[in-house]
């Protein structure tokens, strides 16, 4: 069977380059920094719809990442969101927020200045007060660094970033969750939501984008020691060819052997099956196989939400997660919830330890957020070590930790 890149991943933007030459042999830090601003609360809240941060240049998009010592693979674009799968993990662009996501020792926080800058210059946004930025809700977050010496500037040290975060934005607030004295803990910095953005014209922007505002959730996944043979299926030979597809030499793309692979890897893993109404919806991804280990996927459901997967599985530092703002309550008839979730992507990967955190601004009628408070037991292996909650502003925060009850130090 002859199959084209185009019809695997249907990609709005490729850099054929970059997926030729990217070598992931110096990869070594996989706990990601992660950064969400919401510059509005929603679409409708936006003063000048034809302005949106979609309608910011991929150039520019691309000057911005290079802050952060990251570059564009390549960008999936649907009618709601623009995902962009990095050198070095994800970054997801709606009209009036993004999600960056990157791993290694990439510089997350030094693009702020130049984001901003763009977006008050381009859209002519006023996200300014005072001598500071105070957008509708930003978060940051990162997993404890196993390598932190070897991170460049302030993400050495988590106070050190929080200084900087409180250099640009007001009300801030930051977080240590877990023990801190074993070096897996997770950090939290957030800021209070603005209330000048009124709140507003939901039922609209959900007619127009049939998006959950009200009820956002996002759960996140982060796995450290992954079993070997689980590992070993994020490890490839670009110069072996699928054994069941090739691809059409006629086709311009036919020497992007990095996002075929990592289309297979998807499919052999069955990480394209993680929730089951999936296959019932407007489905889309995009993955890459790096070279010689690592994989990254984005994954786009709906037209609008997103989970996103990036592996390093080298064994001394193997690392995965998973995160997704899928609102599975309302896309799933067969009622799975995201303990149904964690344990899929637990089967594939197999981890020593694993964190899990869990945002709601509605947990009452949250499912998932129901069932992850309770007494869950993941798998015989498994010991809970952790379970934490936090009141936020309008979000209350879950955080777990679990670890596999083994003497075997081989799978770290």
């Amino acid at each position: 069977m002859t199959i084209t890149i185009k019809e695997l991943t249907n990609h709005s933007y490729i850099d054929h380059e970059l997926s030729v030459t990217l070598d992931s042999s110096e990869a070594f830090e996989g706990p990601e920094k992660l950064l969400e601003i919401w510059f509005y609360p929603d679409p409708c809240a936006i003063p000048d719809r034809t302005k949106t941060l979609r309608s910011i240049p991929v150039t520019t998009w691309t000057n911005i990442l290079k802050l952060v010592k990251c570059e564009v693979l390549s960008i999936k674009s649907t009618e709601c969101i623009d995902a962009f799968l990095l050198s070095e993990s994800s970054l997801f662009v709606y009209d009036h927020k993004i999600t960056m996501k990157t791993c290694g020792t990439t510089t997350t926080l030094f693009c702020l200045e130049e984001l901003f800058n763009q977006v008050m210059t381009q859209l002519q946004w006023d996200c300014a007060e005072g001598d500071k930025f105070n957008p509708y809700k930003v978060f940051y977050s990162r997993r404890s660094f196993m390598f932190p010496s070897k991170q460049r500037s302030i993400h050495r040290n988590w106070n050190d970033e929080v200084d900087y975060l409180n250099k640009f934005f007001v009300h801030g607030k930051s977080y240590t969750v877990g023990r801190n004295d074993q070096g897996k803990h997770w950090n939290l910095y957030v800021t209070n939501t603005n209330k000048k953005f009124t709140e507003k014209n939901h039922v609209e922007c959900e007619e127009e984008n049939n998006y959950e505002y009200d009820n956002d959730e996002t759960i996140e996944i982060l796995m450290t020691g992954l079993d070997p043979k689980c590992a070993d299926q994020f490890v490839c030979n670009r110069e072996v060819k699928s054994a069941t597809s090739s691809i059409d030499e006629n086709d311009n793309e036919a020497d992007d052997e990095g996002h075929l692979l990592g289309y297979n890897m998807t499919k052999k893993t069955g990480l394209d099956k993680v929730y089951h109404e999936a296959k019932k919806s407007s489905f889309h991804h995009d993955a890459f196989a790096f070279s010689p280990c690592g994989y990254s996927s984005n994954m786009i459901i709906d037209e609008k939400y997103y989970y996103t997967l990036h592996v390093t599985p080298e064994k001394g530092w193997s690392y995965a997660s998973f995160e997704s703002n899928v609102p599975i309550n309302t896309i799933s008839e067969q009622k799975q919830d995201n303990v149904d979730v964690m344990e899929k992507i637990l089967n594939v990967f197999k981890p020593r330890e694993f964190c899990l955190t869990f945002f709601s601004k509605d947990v009452l009628n949250s499912r998932s957020f129901q069932r992850l408070m309770g007494n869950i037991e993941v798998g015989a292996l498994y010991t809970k070590h952790d379970r934490i909650v936090y009141d936020l502003d309008d979000y209350q925060l879950l955080y777990l930790r679990f670890e596999m009850e083994t003497k075997d130090d081989s799978k770290i």
